[in-house]
This record gives C-alpha cells, sequence and structure tokens, in this order.
C-alpha cells in the first residue's frame, strides 16, 4: 500500500508599496468626481471622517474665526499692507487634475 501526500500549499501576500502618484489614488480623501465644480476649491482635512476634502478658502477662514484665535494685530498688520486693487489673479495657473 503506497500512501500519497499532497504538498502543502503556502499562500503568499503581495502587498503593493507603490507610492500614489496622483490625488485620486490616496485612501484617505473624499473628493468625488474631480471636474470644473471643484476648481478653485483647496485641500482640508476633516477630523470627523478623518479624510481630506475639499472645501471653499472663504470656509476655512470662517473656521480659523470661530474661537477668535486671530489675534488683533494681525489683522490690522493684514489691513495695512494688503492693495486689493493691486493684486491681478488672471495670470494665475491652479493646475489641472
Amino acid at each position: 500500500m503506497s500512501i500519497i501526500r499532497k504538498k502543502a500549499t503556502t499562500t503568499r501576500r503581495v502587498a503593493s508599496t507603490r507610492q500614489a502618484s496622483r490625488v485620486e489614488e490616496l485612501t484617505d480623501t473624499n473628493f468625488g468626481t474631480l471636474d470644473e465644480t471643484k476648481d478653485g476649491l483647496v485641500i482640508a482635512y476633516d477630523s470627523t471622517t478623518n479624510k481630506f476634502v475639499l472645501v471653499t478658502a472663504d470656509s476655512i477662514l470662517n473656521t480659523t474665526t470661530d474661537d477668535g484665535s486671530i489675534s488683533d494685530t494681525f489683522v490690522t498688520q493684514l489691513e495695512s499692507q494688503l492693495d486689493l486693487g493691486a493684486v491681478a489673479l488672471t495670470d494665475l495657473d491652479g493646475g489641472t487634475f
């Protein structure tokens, strides 16, 4: 009588170590479809969802002022140095998605 034993198979797991080369490849983002409707938005971290999201710059400024943490000295200095009439954003290139 012969006993034939099947060779044990080992399962190999391969983990990819390739770095993400595009923002949409990251797993901790919640951007939805990146198209022209997302133009002008900036990336911010949402601690309630633990993900990076797209928000308006105005919403970031509003959030930072919620607790009154911006000093009056800083605001006064900005007001004295900014000349909004001299700001020309016509040549600004924010890149593409």
